[in-house]
């Protein structure tokens, strides 16, 4: 059995007095997406600034990812750096390795644009082509897709499956949407409760 990319040992996050997460255990290995979801406000991204090494402040352990990436809800860009600029501060790679990363999610001729000058659906696509540059060990999405229209969904969906299956990565998927953790996960689970509990399955 391959060794875990990420092992997640969770006994208790808590916000002042109030419990947030109890008990989530999880590992991944290379090639595995595991989907989160559960209701707004049960502690998805909360989960995710934990595994990201963000978020310190919880009872139990974090283990294994020498490198991890994450993409937010929004964009997150450098709106006075141009695209290939926001890949190469952010990640340190060579130029030659951002234009690369900008020319497969199909942005290729708008490295010297900046994030203004980009639509929504092209900024998904810079966010994505950034959090990959430097082929990260684990990959956190989180809800990657939200705001848009169901054709630009698509396209991000095929994308981005493109884009996993070329790479040896681990990747958690939080998202509200069934279609979009079927089509990309590989494991699926729920956060419920209050505290939220992991279910998986």
């Amino acid at each position: 059995m391959a060794a875990p990319v990420i092992d997640v040992d969770i006994r208790e996050k808590r916000f002042g007095d109030t419990p947030v997460l109890g008990e989530v255990r999880f590992s991944l290995t290379v090639g595995q997406t595991l989907a989160i979801s559960g209701p707004s406000g049960v502690g998805k991204s909360t989960l995710l600034r934990i595994v990201a090494g963000i978020d310190h402040d919880f009872a139990g352990q974090v283990r294994g990812a020498s490198s991890t990436a994450m993409v937010f809800q929004e964009p997150v860009l450098l709106p006075w750096r141009s695209a290939l600029a926001n890949i190469t501060l952010a990640t340190r790679v060579p130029p030659a390795l951002a234009a690369a990363g900008l020319e497969e999610v199909g942005l290729g001729d708008l490295a010297d644009r900046f994030p203004g000058q980009l639509s929504l659906g092209q900024q998904r696509r810079l966010a994505l082509a950034r959090a990959l540059a430097a082929n990260p060990d684990l990959l956190l999405l989180d809800e990657p897709f939200v705001s848009l229209d169901p054709d630009l969904v698509e396209e991000m969906l095929s994308l981005t499956e493109r884009l996993l299956s070329a790479r040896d990565v681990a990747t958690i998927l939080v998202t509200h949407t069934e279609s979009e953790a079927r089509r990309l996960a590989t494991r699926f689970a729920r956060l419920s409760g209050a505290p939220a509990h992991l279910i998986e399955g």
